[in-house]
């Protein structure tokens, strides 16, 4: 039996000594005890609201994606992890509960409403003329009081609600399709001066942030320090385990973190000189972590076999679990790319692939699509990782799994097209 951590967070306050060490197996379960994928979810009734928001809080950000090959990709990582719930409690804790906003958290996301303020920085750089945001973005005041007038003045608004203007059709690729409007709302928004009231389908309604949230930019923002302590411990957190690489990529936008490297790694050596983090080596891997102390218990339980990972699920590919592939493929021996954007001729395993977790590991990948009007949930696909062999329980498992996310869908039958190994197709066919 492993010997397990005895020593008290007290003992580890200044933050000096030999960093523990752990296994791979160890930072893996730990991670998704941290993410709420190590347990197999109780067979309760469909999440509330409450259950919804809870998650939404432990993992700090949920990201948006348009893709809609089966479901939006943030109602994929909530099922996930809670198994079914209602689509739309999600657009009632925007509106009319506010207790959750959009922000380029790590890109747009979803997150809980306390920790807005702590992007007022990053809004008013986008304000300052003198700032590589502003310059950016190259706004066009004109366009954006026009764009916050008639807000005002007709109250929320999609952005189909403001004409294209007269002229050429914008190339196809055109990000903001001819419509300088467009272009505001999202400037607007990004600076704080709109917040995402709701979304009607997949597009916002965007309203007035002094009238959604009275007082909000009135109030003194914290301050950097403070910016940078609550982004480290939130990415920890949620995390359980981290680099200071992969605690100040949870939190970013494109490649721009909201927390310097630097002043991550200077974090992390604060928490646990506050007793707040352990520092860790993993094995295999290079770089100095640490874990937090809050799962001290569940590493001993780990390390005395009363521990372990039981849930098999599914992961969008904008899972918080996988966001940073060299994380990815570090802790889980899985190397993972969204081919979306690969031409097709180019692409190795799918448009819009589905990472597949078991018992704590990655062992594969599937190749979905949905068709609503016949409701079946069709696997183009399926392609285990060589190392992984084929098991009655990995089979009757994943099936499980592939009927409870048709079912979340609205489906009614799951169809199996291919597999590799080929092998596989047998024993789920015989459990469909």
């Amino acid at each position: 039996m492993k010997q397990s951590i005895h020593r008290t967070p007290a003992a580890r306050s200044t933050g000096s000594g030999d960093p523990e060490p752990i296994s791979i197996e160890e930072a893996r379960l730990l991670s998704l005890a941290a993410q709420r994928l190590d347990l197999v979810p109780p067979p309760t009734s469909p999440a509330d609201k409450t259950a919804i928001l809870e998650t939404i809080r432990t993992l700090g950000s949920v990201q948006l994606d348009s893709i809609s090959v089966v479901a939006r990709s943030h109602e994929t990582v909530l099922w996930s992890r809670l198994g079914p719930f209602d689509p739309p409690l999600v657009a009632e804790l925007y509106h009319p509960d506010t207790l959750v906003a959009e922000y380029l958290a790590h890109a747009a996301a979803i997150v809980p409403m306390e920790l807005m303020p702590y992007f007022r920085r990053r809004m008013a750089r986008c304000k300052d003329s003198s700032s590589d945001l502003y310059a950016s973005w190259e706004p066009d005041p004109a366009v954006n009081e026009t764009v916050l007038h008639t807000i005002r003045e007709r109250g929320p608004l999609p952005s189909r609600a403001f004409e294209r203007p007269e002229g050429p059709r914008p190339a196809a690729w055109s990000w903001w399709g001819g419509k300088p409007a467009k272009k505001a709302l999202d400037y607007l928004w990004t600076c704080g001066d709109l917040v995402v009231l709701k979304r009607e389908g997949f597009q916002r309604v965007y309203e007035l942030t002094e009238r959604r949230f009275p007082g909000f930019h009135e109030q003194e923002p914290p301050s950097e320090e403070e910016g940078r302590r609550t982004f480290i411990t939130r990415a920890l957190s949620a995390m359980g385990v981290a680099t200071a690489r992969w605690a100040a990529d949870y939190f970013r936008t494109g490649g721009q973190t909201h927390v310097a490297l630097r002043d991550a790694a200077a974090e992390m050596e604060s928490l646990a000189g506050e007793g707040l983090a352990i520092p860790v080596t993993i094995a295999g891997t290079a770089e100095r972590a640490w874990i937090d102390v809050a799962l001290l218990p569940l590493l001993a339980n780990i390390r005395s076999g009363n521990a372990g990972a039981t849930r098999t699920t599914l992961l969008s590919p904008f899972d918080s679990l996988i966001w940073y592939r060299q994380r990815t493929l570090a802790l889980f021996d899985f190397d993972y790319r969204l081919e979306s954007y690969t031409p097709a001729a180019k692409r190795r395993y799918g448009y819009y692939t589905l990472p597949i977790l078991h018992r704590g590991s990655i062992v594969g990948r599937l190749d979905p699509s949905y068709d609503r009007r016949r409701r079946v949930l069709t696997v183009k696909a399926i392609h285990l990782e060589p190392s992984v062999a084929v098991t009655r329980e990995l089979a009757e498992e994943l099936v499980a799994s592939l009927k409870d996310y048709c079912a979340f869908l609205g489906g009614a039958d799951v169809d199996v097209l291919a597999t590799d190994p080929v092998g596989l197709t047998e024993q789920l066919v015989s459990y469909l």
